[in-house]
């Protein structure tokens, strides 16, 4: 059984918000961890202690996740990443380094171009400016976003899933790493309504024609294996956010902060430190 520490919460616009953070004694500024569709704050174990060893560290339960509050109503990536600004405003955190995974990066892009004066660096990880230049999973894998949830069981059904959307292999090879997610999604199951408002945040996501905008020093990282956000789409983020820098790694799927996480680790904070 998976022990959670109780989160800390910060209200924005009324809305209660979890997260956990990591501080050392003297930080060298703030970074703020958001994560995927149907991710919760506690998918950044690998993260969270590493990078808290140097920055004020914050890991995000988004509206509809974990901890926090559920929404009444469907809401936009946009919508998240005026949540993400206020949390960093409340938490007198900004302007801070924006680290994203998946939907969590396509919140981060929001967030950098809604509030470019909250954000140092940004990091984007596996995820896709959307719109009519995304290139899209396959049908096999699209279905998977789109599957029956009902009667599922949460871990077991959170298994299958990044099974299939990590590199082939990977899942057999950490059998470990699989028991962490399936006890990660046990914890505070998300309802089918609260993800399916979440998804269609992601599916209508578009940042396409505003990427020319971005002016903070950018990171993207994505595995070459990645069957849910194919690597096309990270490859269309660096060539057209200015000076970005692009790390692809091999035999990686969809799960960069778990499959590599102490390459990815350690790329992130060389980025943040240059």
């Amino acid at each position: 059984m998976l022990e959670v520490a109780p989160p800390s919460f910060v209200t924005v616009n009324g809305r209660r918000f979890a997260y956990d953070e990591v501080c050392p004694l003297e930080p060298r500024g703030t970074v703020l961890l958001l994560t995927g569709l149907a991710s919760k704050r506690l998918g950044w174990y690998r993260q969270l202690p590493v990078f808290g060893e140097i920055y004020r560290t914050i890991a995000l339960d988004h509206r509809d996740t974990g901890d926090s509050d559920l929404a009444a109503e469907p809401y936009t990536t946009a919508d998240q990443a005026d949540d993400a600004a206020g949390v960093l405003e409340a938490l007198g955190a900004a302007p801070a380094h924006v680290v994203g995974i998946s939907m969590g990066g396509m919140i981060a892009l929001e967030l950098a171009l809604r509030h470019p004066q909250l954000v140092r660096k940004l990091v984007l990880t596996a995820t896709t400016a959307g719109g009519p230049t995304h290139v899209p999973a396959s049908p096999e894998t699209l279905a998977l976003l789109m599957q029956e949830r009902q009667g599922r069981e949460a871990g077991e059904l959170a298994r299958q899933t990044y099974a299939k959307i990590m590199a082939p292999g990977y899942a057999e090879r950490h059998p470990e790493v699989m028991e962490r997610i399936a006890e990660t999604a046990r914890y505070r199951p998300q309802s089918i309504e609260a993800y399916q408002r979440q998804l269609m945040s992601a599916l209508n996501h578009n940042v396409a024609d505003r990427l020319a905008q971005l002016q903070m020093p950018t990171l993207v990282v994505h595995g070459e294996m990645d069957p849910l956000v194919p690597v096309a789409n990270g490859r269309y983020l660096a060539e057209h956010i200015a000076d970005a820098r692009l790390i692809l790694y091999p035999d990686t799927g969809h799960i960069v902060i778990i499959e590599r996480a102490e390459d990815y680790n350690r790329a992130v904070l060389a980025f943040l430190e240059s």
